[in-house]
């Protein structure tokens, strides 16, 4: 057995690829449109295989992966189902490098360490790895000449399912001051547009499917099993904005920690920027004045006041905040 990999696996794919290499096979049971799109900045053809494309449809997805498809970084659809994951390098025809494991082609197969594993394909197996990929390519097709329905199929992974995600104190009534969409108003170490969508106890007791304990990090020590999760996940918006986002946060639902809050990454106020252009509200300025913060009749004349969530595969999820008098 070759070298195992189980932390910063998002690097070997970005980083630490052979560098002589003149293509690149990827194929995933379930993939993320953030690794994929990546793709296209390395010096190197791509080609992508949804490996259960099939089994969880997802017009939502489909429409995001077809924008990314091209002649430099090709993605298909596969009529063999395949769950695995097998990473190939070659020049020309030629494997250079090939890993194999349980980490998806995604944000969150390959950026919660610990989580995921790759092992690196001794090079007498690397013709026996390409043979594999060879077989399951020449039953797709490419994503582009894919029609798929908008309905979300009922599957263990998919359940239909929208959670909806409020963006004021159910208690009160009132968006929070200094959290929520006015985190950047709170006097920790903060920037003025930081934002989070806050999870409730409740969210996770109704959708026990759509949010996963927090795992322990040994990274992290005992910290992670109550106040380090991190889990990274991406965010496909209404208005097909792809972004890349963590659960964090911890609180404690039916003797286990849960995320209590969506956050974007790398930087906090990417979602408040986001938010708040989607309002059509200025950046908070410098001086955080009182009239910046969002508040519930902000939400009220945008026409909206939760975020619609919902599961469309393992760390890809879709997030709605489209207006009612849009």
């Amino acid at each position: 057995m070759g070298q195992l990999y189980y932390r910063s696996l998002y690097k070997e794919f970005f980083e630490r690829y052979p560098k002589d290499a003149t293509h690149f096979y990827a194929l995933s049971g379930y993939v993320g449109p953030e690794p994929i799109s990546r793709l296209s900045d390395l010096n190197l053809k791509s080609s992508v295989i949804f490996g259960l494309q099939r089994e969880t449809s997802n017009a939502i997805l489909h429409q995001q992966l077809v924008k990314i498809h091209s002649e430099k970084v090709s993605i298909h659809y596969s009529d063999i189902s395949s769950h695995s994951k097998c990473y190939l390098w070659l020049s020309e025809d030629k494997p250079l490098r090939g890993l194999i494991g349980s980490a998806n082609f995604s944000r969150n197969g390959l950026n919660n360490d610990f989580r995921e594993t790759l092992i690196e394909v001794d090079k007498s197996d690397l013709y026996a790895v390409k043979a594999y990929i060879d077989l399951i390519k020449e039953s797709s097709k490419p994503c582009s000449a894919a029609t798929v329905s908008p309905r979300v199929p009922t599957t263990p992974i998919s359940l239909n399912e929208v959670c909806e995600l409020e963006l004021y104190d159910p208690r009160t009534g009132h968006v929070q001051p200094m959290s929520g969409l006015n985190w950047g108003f709170s006097k920790g170490n903060v920037t003025p547009n930081d934002a989070y969508i806050p999870i409730r106890i409740k969210h996770i007791e109704n959708y026990p499917h759509m949010f996963q304990p927090i795992f322990f990090n040994p990274a992290d020590g005992h910290r992670s099993r109550s106040k380090s999760s991190k889990e990274a996940i991406e965010l496909i918006w209404d208005d097909g904005v792809i972004m890349e986002a963590l659960f964090e946060g911890s609180q404690p639902v039916n003797d286990l920690n849960y995320p209590k809050q969506i956050s974007s990454i790398p930087n906090k106020n990417l979602l408040g920027l986001y938010i708040r252009n989607r309002l059509n509200l200025s950046p908070v300025s410098n001086n955080r004045s009182e009239d910046e913060r969002v508040n519930r009749e902000t939400l009220e004349r945008y026409g909206r006041n939760s975020i619609s969530l919902k599961l469309i595969q393992p760390g890809v999820y879709s997030a709605d905040f489209s207006s009612s008098y849009l």
